[in-house]
């Protein structure tokens, strides 16, 4: 069989989704779900994957990043998505999300993630495109490969890690698990599951429990690093645990736990994650939510290290602002 190499510059692996917010996409105050943009998010990226690969691709590792903005039903959603580094079978891509609203144009949220060609097995495979940046892309093309590196010492121990099934949330008072089997419909190439399904899944199972706890509707506000283990293949069945491990003052921190089981009771671990949701009015304003007091040593731990990630994430927030990323 004969590969052709293709040279393409950044620019080139540029796609771009466009996305209406419908009724059924929002909440009850006509808010877009965190779930449904998270979907697009992954499904755009995607795409820039796949089409730069030339085959299936799945999502390895997605970077912490913020909802700095609402959508609401009838708002325009720009979502686009590049290849910024590739390595042996991996994509440095960068990705975010644009809402337009008449003349107005605001950043909802930006992140960088990982992608992997994979074949039809789910293994990796080598990616026969060249990235090759245009000069004034040097600087875009080298901060992605300063990520490259950094994510190696990250997901070193991936292969041993994808067995490590022990569900962190068992110990939690305020928790919930939800089991759902994968179809074909859930898949986005192959036999495996978009990622894009997978998140959407997430955040509405951890936004229930935030609401509940909270007593009002919430907005996802933000989602910690996040390693994704192992690929869903259709047939196999789901779990998705969470449990509340931080609450703040409008805010609470959940502990995200998800496992993928085969007909023939193999269990593998997906991912394990950080979301944190905001409690919000009837106006869409932040408002108080009940106060936690941790029951035992383990929800104490949790919690303690909420605080000091909560920390982080209002650090990284106020960098933003400075840099006048966001206003």
């Amino acid at each position: 069989m004969k590969y052709y190499i293709s040279m393409v510059s950044i620019r080139d692996t540029e796609v771009t989704l466009l996305e209406m917010v419908q009724p059924f996409d929002a909440n009850s105050i006509g808010r877009l779900f965190g779930g449904r943009i998270l979907e697009w998010i992954a499904n755009v990226g995607t795409v820039a994957t796949v089409k730069f690969s030339r085959g299936p691709t799945v999502l390895a590792y997605m970077d912490r990043h913020f909802f700095l903005a609402p959508a609401f039903i009838g708002d325009s959603i720009t979502l686009k998505a590049r290849v910024e580094y590739v390595g042996r079978s991996s994509m440095e891509t960068y990705i975010e999300a644009v809402r337009r609203h008449g003349g107005d144009q605001v950043i909802m949220t930006m992140t960088t993630a990982a992608y992997v060609a994979v074949d039809d097995y789910g293994q990796p495979r080598l990616i026969r495109n060249e990235l090759k940046p245009n000069p004034d892309e040097l600087m875009i093309y080298n901060n992605a490969r300063s990520r490259y590196e950094a994510r190696k010492s990250k997901i070193v121990n991936r292969r041993e890690e994808r067995y490590n099934v022990n569900d962190p949330t068992e110990n939690l008072r305020w928790r919930v698990e939800s089991n759902r089997w994968v179809t074909p419909q859930d898949a986005f190439m192959s036999n495996m599951v978009s990622a894009g399904r997978l998140l959407a899944w997430i955040d509405n199972i951890a936004a229930s429990l935030a609401s509940e706890y909270a007593k009002s509707v919430v907005v996802t506000g933000s989602i910690d690093d996040t390693v994704f283990y192992s690929p869903i293949r259709t047939g196999e069945i789901v779990k998705i645990a969470v449990g509340i491990s931080y609450v703040g003052k409008t805010s609470l921190e959940t502990l995200i736990h998800v496992t993928t089981e085969d007909a023939y009771g193999n269990v593998k671990r997906v991912c394990t994650a950080y979301y944190t949701y905001i409690a919000i009015d009837d106006k869409g304003k932040p408002q108080p939510v009940p106060q936690y007091q941790p029951a035992n040593d383990y929800e104490r731990k949790l919690f303690e290290e909420g605080a000091r990630r909560k920390m982080l994430r209002d650090e990284e927030i106020k960098r933003l602002k400075e840099s006048m990323i966001i206003k």
